[in-house]
C-alpha cells in the first residue's frame, strides 16, 4: 500500500483488524519515508 501515511496506516488497520477475525496476524508495518534504494525492492506500482 502507498500513499500518504496517515491512509496507509488506516488501511492497514483496517487489513489487520480482518486477518485477525478470520486467521492469525503476524506483523504489520508502516514505513512512512522510506529511502529510495527501498523502492528499489518493491514492486511497481503500475
Amino acid at each position: 500500500v502507498r500513499g500518504d501515511v496517515g491512509a496507509v496506516k488506516a488501511a492497514t488497520d483496517a487489513g489487520a483488524a480482518a486477518a485477525q477475525r478470520v486467521g492469525e496476524l503476524l506483523s504489520v508495518h508502516v514505513i512512512p519515508r522510506p529511502d529510495g534504494s527501498v523502492e528499489t525492492i518493491l514492486p511497481s506500482s503500475k
